[in-house]
């Protein structure tokens, strides 16, 4: 009985797998599946009779659905229009290629893309978007000028592609690329057009040419004039820095000299205030040395002189005070006239003396002689001279002293007369 399941098990198995075999669809990155027979509702609420998968798998139900594949791949597409009129009626020949595909998704256009080409081979819907886009470029060739055309290439294929796109979004289909791959035309129109902008090319290099070869002399020349200037102000630089650099070394040289002054300054001072102290220790040592040797000696002399000078002071008062007593004897003896007469009487030897003596020592005669006139009073004249000047002296001294020494002389001498008589 077990066995009987197992083996309807095993053919129920076998059937499931056979029928998924039989109606699973797998779907290709580049190409869409569309199950068609069953209706289903979309996001927007629209009803439709088909459900879609782009990449991945699905299963159709038997008999109510059928399943057809549509690509996605790119269909490129040549172009080529000949006498086709531009905006001036002149007809020219343009070749161009374009890069189409079916619009995989809703905001692309796919449901167009369903109702028009479902079933459809590619070369229909190639067929169909070349005939659109020759339309397209035929009917922005009708507004451009062949030189427009011919020069603004890119804008014009832009033109192309933007007027394409929506009429190509309505089929369905997808506009990646639109390229303008060459224009010509057969009355030359194009051609003479090139010859004169090949002139007016010509011209304005010849033009371009002489401005930049002006230009180029001109910044030479300002070139020169600046390399100039700036070798003037380097070489300025270079003497303001080498200024500079002589004035910092003056300065250092001058720091250097100031700290070494400041040194020798201070090993100066430090070598004075050395010497400063042992002089004070030598001072100090001499000091004592000299009470030693000079002071206490000195000290011990004075004492010993200040006794010996007491003593000589003792004699010399009592000298003094004999002597001012003989002065006071004599000064009583010198009030008495006699006396004083005969005290300068015993002086006068000595006056008498150093009056001739100065005399001597300031007249010098050697020789006297005495010239007579004829009359024979030569020797008389000079005799008399002799004894003026022994009275002029006596004068001299009776004036100096108050001594009238012939007056003593005559009358000592009558005294004497008297007391020998």
């Amino acid at each position: 009985m077990l066995g009987v399941w197992i083996g309807i098990a095993v053919i129920a198995a076998l059937i499931v797998l056979a029928f998924i075999k039989a109606n699973l669809r797998i779907c290709h990155p580049n190409e869409i599946l569309v199950f068609s027979g069953r209706k289903r509702k979309r996001k927007d609420g629209t009803v439709v009779g088909y459900r879609v998968i782009k990449g991945g798998r699905g299963l159709k139900i038997p008999i109510i659905e059928s399943v057809t594949r549509l690509p996605l791949t790119t269909i490129p597409i040549d172009l080529e229009l000949l006498g086709a009129l531009t905006s001036g009626i002149i007809p020219i020949n343009l070749q161009a290629m374009a890069n189409v595909k079916i619009a995989g998704s809703e905001e692309e256009g796919l449901s167009n893309a369903l109702e028009r080409f479902l079933g459809r081979n590619i070369t229909d819907i190639s067929q169909i978007a070349r005939e659109n886009l020759e339309g397209s470029l035929r009917g922005v060739l009708a507004t451009l000028t062949p030189e427009e055309a011919n020069n603004n290439r890119l804008e014009f294929a832009e033109k192309v592609a933007q007027q394409a796109r929506s009429d190509l979004k309505n089929l369905g289909l997808v506009l990646d690329t639109f390229k303008i791959k060459h224009i010509s035309d057969n009355e030359g129109y194009l051609e003479a057009i090139g010859r004169k902008k090949n002139a007016e090319v010509r011209r304005d290099a010849k033009i371009v040419e002489a401005n930049a070869e002006a230009e180029a002399m001109l910044v030479a020349a300002e070139a020169k004039k600046k390399g100039r200037v700036a070798e003037h102000e380097a070489d300025v630089t270079i003497v303001e820095a080498e200024n500079k650099l002589r004035v910092r070394r003056a300065d250092l040289a001058a720091e250097a000299h100031r700290f070494e002054a400041r040194a020798n300054v201070a090993g100066e001072i430090a070598r004075i205030e050395e010497e400063q102290k042992l002089e004070e220790q030598r001072v100090e040592m001499n000091k004592h040395k000299y009470e030693a040797d000079v002071v206490v000696p000195a000290r011990a002399e004075k004492d010993a002189m200040e006794l010996k000078a007491m003593g000589k002071a003792a004699n010399i008062i009592e000298d003094g005070k004999a002597m001012a007593e003989a002065v006071r004897s004599m000064r009583q003896e010198w009030e008495k006239e006699d006396t004083r007469e005969l005290f300068l009487i015993q002086q006068l030897p000595d006056i008498l003396d150093k009056i001739t003596r100065v005399v001597a020592e300031n007249l010098s005669i050697d020789k006297v002689t005495v010239v007579d006139s004829g009359n024979g009073n030569g020797v008389p004249a000079y005799v008399h001279g002799v004894t003026g000047s022994i009275v002029s002296i006596f004068e001299q001294i009776k004036n100096a002293t108050g001594l009238d020494i012939p007056e003593i002389l005559q009358t000592k001498g009558k005294g004497t007369g008297e007391l020998s008589g």
